[in-house]
Order: structure tokens, then C-alpha cells, then sequence
């Protein structure tokens, strides 16, 4: 037993320290007087329409902005502005040439739409990069992870060309958000905590306490995104410990151990910390919904009900997969793989405390997601027929 836990120990400390990231040297100047100056630097076409947008939205807020520096690069006309181009591109391991691309505070921002949004949203990122550096005296890593998933974010909203109603717009991006790639994890143990617990009763306390715990994550990280990533490096020990009670309970769970109470409390926490990494993916959902907000200059009531909407209907789905399983595992088909589910939803839970000890932010990743699910589902199939036939060999 101590074998096991000093192995998870190292783990532990090896997994926080990759979560360090390296920053991009002098994205920013300190002048003597200490003001900042952001560096900003700028790679256009001769040729592309939304690049000329991009550079009149500069000169226009160069001459009211003077903490800004800004650097333009032509890659169509000068060799070297594109060498320059595919150097930032491979500091911030992409590969793709699309302009117009704008380079800050160690993040790339692609297309130009309008001053009112594209415009509007980079005026508030610059702002926010500057008064953090103001602030911490450096441009920090979480700082760097916000504005990342804010150009990313953008990314999407600079492509639209069409104008849907707030309703259609809510709707569609809380169903895309709630069923993202990222989500997974975080779907599986959903499932899990369902498939480990025997009455309707029990499965509707656990799954609630779940889905409760993931719309306070989940409105917590989209409306102060900076205190969230910020927090991060805070969270690796709970999760750890986390990580741990999930072994813990698992064990009482294999053993037959009445552990009801502390069961919940377990559906409560893993909603938690699934929910916490599961929101470092990059493409983040909602934050697209929180530009999009931010850019449509309503009154504080009807930002209070956007946003109320945004996280009703990004729950939606959970609930009524909820009702539905609730529902449906009565059906005696189903019944008959209550052993086989028991014992995939102990395995998977065991995998998650797992990740949560060694490297919680590998909680975001599609591949591993999938490749864990298989793993746990053919183990889970493979043990429950044979204890069926052990049990079988011993009558």
C-alpha cells in the first residue's frame, strides 16, 4: 500500500510540473516612467478585404492609444515579414498562414469582422493583457490561457455571416457547449456515478448533485475566466485528494460497505473537478456566448436573463438524460446488465481518480477520453462474466 501511494506521489509532482508554460519573451516594454507598452505585431495581405478592416481598426486606435505598439507585416510582399510570420506561428505550434493574424501578449487572434465586434473584442483583450501586467508586474501563464481561449473563441465569432435571433443563438451554442468534445470525461462520469447506484432515489440525488456541481463551475469559469485560471495551480492538491477519496470509495463501493452519505459527497466533488478541467480545453463554448453578450449592448436586466438562459439550457441536456436513464433502467433488459454496469461504472471512476492524482488537465482530452472508455468498458465486460462464472463454478 505504500509502494502505491509513494508511485502516486511521484506522479503528482511530475504532472504539476507540466502544466508550466513557457511565455514568449518581451510581448511587452516597461518604460522608465514604468507605464507598459504592448507590442502588438500585425501580418496582413495586399490582397485580403478583412486585413484592410484590421488595419484601419488600428490606426484608428493607435492615436487614442499610446501604451499600444504596433507593427505591421505584409507576408505577400516581403519574405523576411513572412519568416517572421512562421516564426510566431511555430511559438505557438500552429501551422496554418491565415490572415489577417494578430500577435499579443503571447496570443494569436485570426480574422476581422467589425470595429462593433471583432474590433471591440480586441480593444478588451489588449486593455485586460495590459492591466494584468500592471497589476503582477509580468505577463503571467494564466493570463496567457485567457486570452488564448478568447482568440480562439473569437475566431468563430469573426467567421459568422449571419445574424440569428438571441434565442437560436443561445440555444445552439448551450447545446454545442454541453456536447463538446471536452466533455467526455465528464459525460462518463455522469454515467458512472448512474450505473453505480442500485434505487431510483439514490440515482436522482447523485445525478443532481452532479449536474449542480457543473453549472456552478461552469458560470463560475465563464464569467471570471482570469480567477479561474488563475486559481488552477491551487486546485492540483484537491484534486489530488479528490483523487484519492475516489479510491477510497471505490474500495467500500467493491467491498459492499454502506457508504450512501459519503457516495453523494463523491457525486458532488467529481462534478467539481471534472468540471474544473474539463474547462481548460481550448475551445471553449462558452466563452464564444460570452463575446457574443458582451458585443450586443443590452441593459444589465437582459444580460441577467441571457446569461440565466445560457446556463439553464447548457444543463438541459444532463437533466433530461437523467429523467430518461432513470426511466429506462427499469426496463428488464436493462436490468439484466445491472451487474455489467456496476462494475463499469467502479472502473471508470477508479480511471478519473487516477487522472486526478497524476495529471488532472489530461481530464479535457478527446483521444484519451475515447481510449479509456473502450478500455474500461471491455474490462468491466471481461470481469463481470467472470465472476459469473466464478460464482457459476463455486454453486
Amino acid at each position: 500500500m505504500w509502494a502505491v501511494f509513494r508511485i502516486s506521489l511521484v506522479l503528482f509532482m511530475l504532472g504539476s510540473s507540466l502544466w508550466a508554460s513557457s511565455l514568449s519573451p518581451r510581448w511587452y516594454i516597461q518604460e522608465a516612467d514604468k507605464k507598459i507598452v504592448i507590442n502588438v505585431e500585425l501580418f496582413l495581405s495586399s490582397t485580403c478585404t478583412h486585413c484592410h478592416k484590421a488595419d484601419a481598426f488600428f490606426q484608428k486606435i493607435e492615436s487614442s492609444s499610446p501604451w499600444l505598439h504596433v507593427t505591421r507585416y505584409t507576408i505577400d510582399k516581403d519574405k523576411s515579414d513572412l519568416k517572421r510570420f512562421n516564426q510566431l506561428l511555430e511559438d505557438q505550434q500552429m501551422s496554418d498562414f491565415a490572415v489577417p493574424s494578430i500577435f499579443f501578449c503571447n496570443s494569436r487572434w485570426v480574422g476581422f469582422g467589425t470595429d462593433e465586434t471583432t474590433g471591440k473584442d480586441l480593444l478588451h483583450a489588449l486593455n485586460y493583457c495590459k492591466e494584468q501586467i500592471e497589476k503582477k508586474g509580468k505577463l503571467t501563464s494564466a493570463n496567457v490561457n485567457v486570452l488564448r481561449r478568447w482568440a480562439n473563441a473569437n475566431l468563430f465569432d469573426a467567421g459568422m455571416t449571419e445574424n440569428p435571433t438571441a434565442v437560436k443563438y443561445i440555444t445552439v451554442i448551450a447545446l454545442m457547449d454541453a456536447y463538446n468534445p471536452c466533455a467526455l470525461f465528464c459525460l462518463g462520469g455522469f454515467f458512472a456515478l448512474l450505473f453505480m447506484q442500485d434505487s431510483r432515489k439514490r440515482q436522482i440525488l447523485s445525478g443532481c448533485l452532479f449536474i449542480l456541481a457543473l453549472g456552478v463551475v461552469h458560470f463560475i469559469q465563464q464569467v471570471y475566466t482570469s480567477t479561474f485560471f488563475e486559481s488552477l495551480p491551487w486546485l492540483r492538491w484537491p484534486a489530488a485528494l479528490v483523487g484519492l477519496f475516489t479510491f477510497y470509495m471505490a474500495g467500500q463501493y467493491y467491498r459492499h460497505r454502506s457508504t450512501s452519505n459519503l457516495f453523494f459527497l463523491l457525486a458532488l466533488l467529481l462534478g467539481l473537478m471534472l468540471q474544473i478541467y474539463q474547462q481548460t480545453c481550448l475551445m471553449n463554448w462558452s466563452y464564444i456566448f460570452q463575446q457574443w453578450l458582451y458585443n450586443q449592448h443590452l441593459s444589465n436586466k437582459n444580460i441577467v436573463l441571457y446569461q440565466l438562459a445560457y446556463q439553464i439550457m447548457y444543463l438541459v441536456p444532463l437533466i433530461f438524460t437523467l429523467i430518461l436513464y432513470v426511466i429506462l433502467i427499469k426496463i428488464k433488459y436493462l436490468e439484466k446488465l445491472k451487474q455489467r454496469l456496476n462494475t463499469i461504472g467502479l472502473l471508470y471512476i477508479m480511471a478519473v481518480g487516477l487522472f486526478l492524482i497524476i495529471y488532472p488537465w489530461a481530464l479535457s482530452n478527446l483521444l484519451l477520453s475515447l481510449f479509456v472508455i473502450l478500455c474500461v468498458l471491455i474490462a468491466g465486460l471481461f470481469l463481470s462474466k467472470f465472476n459469473s462464472s466464478s460464482h457459476t463454478w463455486k454453486s
